[in-house]
């Protein structure tokens, strides 16, 4: 699945939308990496990588950590 995402990601990449809303990119948003996708605006990308977002606040809740 994850090599099937990756090319969804370039293939909007290169066709200039965002993978999440299918809006042309106006502006970018993403971490930096093409590999995890460029996405039209911070909703979209959390949109887009809500499950992981997630279990990375839930281990930080767990940890005690909040200043990463």
């Amino acid at each position: 699945m994850a090599g099937e995402e990756q090319a969804y990601l370039r293939d909007c990449l290169e066709k200039s939308i965002c993978p999440a809303c299918q809006k042309p990119l106006a502006s970018r948003v993403g971490s930096g990496q093409l590999k995890d996708g460029v996405f039209c605006s911070l909703d979209c990308y959390a949109r887009w990588k809500q499950g992981e977002l997630w279990k990375r606040h839930q281990g930080r809740l767990k940890k005690g950590r909040f200043d990463d």
